[in-house]
């Protein structure tokens, strides 16, 4: 336990070595003190002894390839030392590969200037396949399919045709076959001087959700070292070994994995392939050997856009002339054996360069390539929005104190009341006007409507078309319009086509509606003048993504990102010439070997042992915006949604005590959970506390029954109440009725729990109380400039502080609060914001209807 809990601190928790050194030693003493301490074998005193005690050892599996420092052609520690001299053997190649150094004891031995550490693709998967319970949390796709054309009906006499090579066996129609997606993406490790690290990821995308991003499923199968980002031709080389297993994998592996049972080895061809290449888009270009998104001819690597194509009506058409992935690998293979001048001319007239994807069968460089939403549309679309458009533009000017637009402008954005798991906005945007993340451009779009219709709105509640005053100090670059009416109306396009294409279920018809507004977004910027940029037109093909890859959700690169944000915090020595990332290799084994190795604890093990795979998990989703993501996909995997505090009232509430607000009957509470009781479990009979019904009824006690939580978690995400001062900013939901989302406050929660007399009790069931929030009468008449885009914004807006009592209702969703006034009228109002993407229909309330979310469970 000790030698575990030492390291998995090192190892998962990055706490330096000296450290978990002392934490040993001490508990080692601790144990020869209680005389618990075995003498043989002898204990271990240090980190690096009681990993190998444990048997996590990294080095046996990571290949620390010697790369020549120009081309980067790898060798293998055995090829390193065959080496007839230390040149790199590539023509025109001036690559010094290694040098001699003296050891100790005076032997000479060869050191590799520069390493690249990779692991093996076959020998990572078929560690994943032999842990215990692995291939029954895959999706077994191959089950929906039929074994032949007449299993289904509806294809009449349609008959299959026996094949006599097998080829062209679909990846999905495979019993062990595992669909690949592969990132690499570079990050700076240093802060003090420059520094490019690249890790090259490889998940497996056929795992549930909630697993799918987890680190100890995802592999990292090499790190590309400093000082920079490698060219094409060296990425090829450090992509080779990967790909020569890619193409043995795709063909099939016999490999030996458990059973169901978990407890038998069985044989079983095991194959997969790279289903996408997904990376940021210089990484994806450089990756799949397409040219750069500057490139003058080329910057598209789906359509024959040009870059002057960005800026004119033409490059945000509905139809385009795609590129053919057979013309491009019939270009690919011309360049791989072509002269340097030759190979120039292609990437020029043609957009393209070999890779060494192209290698393996079947690959198409174009279909397979995605185009990350998270870079193109928060990173790209809306911080060009506001940095380019807006700020650039002098449209919030510090002129005029209190009143001024910036003032206005960062009152309505430190004015909202947001939910607990959302990413906070700086509260001094409008001065400081850089944001770092792509989650806080991604919340700053959800609230744009709002917040600059708060800022821009005169004495009428409307924006003019007119530009704000300038300064006479002030020197704006920009030329496009700066026309605040017509702006936000195009502002508008862009936040319902980003909601529409960025909901986890998505209809076609959806993600093409979604692709319209970005389109007409676009085309509305090029008639105010505003200069695009590439990101304008690629964002154009987001609709092809998604019938390709699914929802944006599956493929956009928050993961991927978090992960090079862990490796980030891993300790090391700063050496270069790759050592660093033999460093940050090693803790990524490291951790997977650890995980591997508490899978295979016994049943009888130690608790506190088991609950060291729980540290490993949790670790992942520590902080930030995935922890919120993680715990969704966890919760969508379980049978209600719902989880209950860890700690419950012991104490029944008597509800003859509990007053409603503006009602001073003592018995309104008791008589909205009789009526709710009686519909939850419709197949028993309640009477009231003080009824006589007779003896098979069950009789419900006022001060017996309910019980008060102080939050719950539905759908991964807290739900509090206004009885809870503390969570007063997660009360304020949507709830859901017959397709229709009310907005609501949630007074209280209340967990169920009714014993019949000599019965067994019934399951506990959690409800809550809340408040419909007053909704505006002939809101058409308030003429919001917002309104015709609310049920896809999912914008409501209700009076200030009225409420109402619903009786049923389901299904909640958290909302933000931003409160205003409507001027014209005189009337203060709370403008809710849904912040559920699952969904985008949002109408005006019916009917009114204590609220049940329908969540049984003990």
């Amino acid at each position: 336990m000790a030698y575990l809990q030492a390291v998995l601190n090192n190892v998962v928790n990055n706490l330096p070595v000296r450290y978990m050194m002392q934490n040993l030693k001490a508990a080692l003493q601790m144990l020869s003190a209680a005389n618990a301490l075995p003498l043989v074998p002898p204990p271990a005193t240090t980190l690096a002894m009681a990993k190998r005690k444990v048997g996590i050892d990294p080095d046996k599996w990571i290949i620390p390839y010697a790369a020549c420092p120009v081309c980067w052609k790898l060798h293998t520690p055995e090829a390193l030392d065959a080496l007839p001299e230390p040149m790199c053997s590539t023509p025109d190649c001036s690559g010094t590969i290694y040098e001699v150094t003296r050891n100790a004891k005076g032997k000479d031995k060869r050191k590799a200037v520069m390493i690249i550490p990779q692991v093996s693709l076959l020998e990572s998967i078929w560690c994943l396949v032999r842990r215990k319970g692995y291939w029954s949390k895959l999706r077994d796709s191959h089950n929906g399919t039929p074994a032949n054309a007449n299993d289904d009906p509806d294809f009449g006499t349609v008959r299959d045709v026996d094949r006599e090579d097998g080829s062209g066996e679909r990846l999905a129609n495979r019993c062990f076959g595992l669909h690949m997606s592969v990132n690499l993406d570079w990050f700076g490790i240093f802060e003090n001087r420059p520094h490019s690290t690249g890790p090259i990821y490889v998940a497996i995308n056929n795992l549930p959700r909630e697993e799918w991003y987890l680190q100890a499923n995802v592999i990292c199968i090499a790190i590309t070292p400093e000082p920079k980002e490698p060219t094409s031709k060296q990425l090829n080389n450090v992509l080779e070994p990967i790909t020569v297993e890619a193409c043995k994998l795709k063909n099939g592996v016999k490999m030996e994995i458990l059973d169901d049972a978990g407890t038998t080895l069985v044989e079983e061809t095991v194959y997969g392939d790279f289903v996408c290449n997904n990376c940021d888009t210089p990484g994806a270009r450089k990756f799949a050997g397409f040219s750069s998104h500057s490139s003058l001819v080329h910057p598209c690597p789906w359509c024959r856009c040009t870059l002057d194509n960005v800026n004119e009506p033409e490059g945000y058409h509905k139809d385009y002339t795609m590129r053919n992935d057979q013309d491009i690998l019939n270009q690919k293979y011309a360049s791989k054996d072509a002269s340097g001048p030759r190979q120039k001319r292609i990437l020029e007239l043609h957009g393209v360069q070999w890779s060494a994807l192209d290698y393996i069968p079947g690959w198409m460089p174009s279909k397979q390539t995605a185009l990350d939403f998270m870079h193109c549309i928060y990173l790209g679309l809306i911080a060009f929005l506001f940095t380019k458009v807006l700020f650039a533009a002098h449209l919030f000017p510090g002129a005029g104190g209190d009143q001024s637009l910036q003032k206005k402008f960062e009152r309505a954005i430190n004015s909202i009341r947001w939910p607990s798991h959302i990413t906070r906005l700086p509260k001094n945007l409008g001065e400081n006007q850089s944001l770092k993340k792509a989650d806080e451009w991604r919340r700053l779009l959800t609230i744009t409507p709002i917040i600059l219709w708060l800022a821009w709105k005169d004495g009428d509640d409307c924006i003019p078309d007119t530009e704000p005053p300038v300064s006479p100090n002030e020197v704006i670059s920009m030329t496009h319009s700066r026309k605040r009416r017509s702006l936000y109306n195009t502002i508008l396009y862009l936040c319902a086509g980003v909601r529409l294409l960025s909901i986890k279920a998505i209809l076609m018809a959806q993600a093409a509606k979604g692709q319209t507004y970005l389109r007409l977004y676009c085309l509305e910027l090029l008639t105010l003048g505003v200069l695009l940029t590439i990101n304008h037109h690629l964002a154009m093909h987001f609709a092809m993504m998604i019938k390709l890859f699914g929802p944006v959700y599956a493929w956009w690169l928050f993961a991927f990102e978090r992960f090079n944000g862990m490796l980030e915090w891993v300790n090391h020595n700063g050496h270069n010439g790759g050592r660093i990332e033999l460093t940050l290799l090693r803790n990524w084994v490291q951790t997977h070997l650890l995980y591997e190795l508490l899978l295979l604890l016994p049943n009888d093990a130690h608790p506190g042992e088991q609950a060291l795979i729980n540290e490993i998990i949790d670790k992942d989703v520590e902080r930030g915006g995935m922890v919120v993501e993680m715990a969704i996909f966890q919760a969508e995997a379980t049978l209600n949604n719902i989880m209950l505090p860890k700690q419950l009232s012991m104490k029944p509430l008597d509800l003859f005590q509990c007053k409603l607000q503006d009602n001073p009957d003592p018995n309104a509470l008791y008589n909205l959970f009789f009526p709710y009781v009686q519909s939850v479990w419709p197949q028993h009979c309640f009477q009231r506390q003080f009824g006589n019904e007779g003896a098979d009824t069950i009789r419900l006690i006022g001060n017996q029954f309910a019980r008060r939580l102080s939050y719950f978690h539905k759908d991964g995400l807290r739900y509090g109440s206004k009885s809870n001062t503390r969570l007063h900013a997660d009360s304020f939901v949507f709830i859901q009725k017959d397709h229709v989302r009310i907005p609501v406050s949630i007074e209280d929660i209340y967990a169920l729990k009714i014993a019949p007399d000599g019965g067994p009790q019934l399951p506990v069931h959690v409800c809550v109380l809340v408040c419909r929030l007053r909704v505006l009468e002939n809101i058409a008449q308030f003429n919001f400039l917002w309104q015709l885009y609310a049920s896809i914004l999912g914008i409501h807006v209700t009076l200030a502080d009225q409420y109402e009592l619903p009786l049923k209702s389901t299904a909640v969703c958290p909302l933000a609060l931003i409160p205003a006034r409507v001027s014209s009228r005189k009337l203060d109002v709370q403008i809710c914001i849904s912040f559920d993407h699952v969904a985008t229909e949002l109408e005006n309330p019916l009917e009114n209807d204590i609220e049940g979310n329908g969540g049984d469970g003990e």
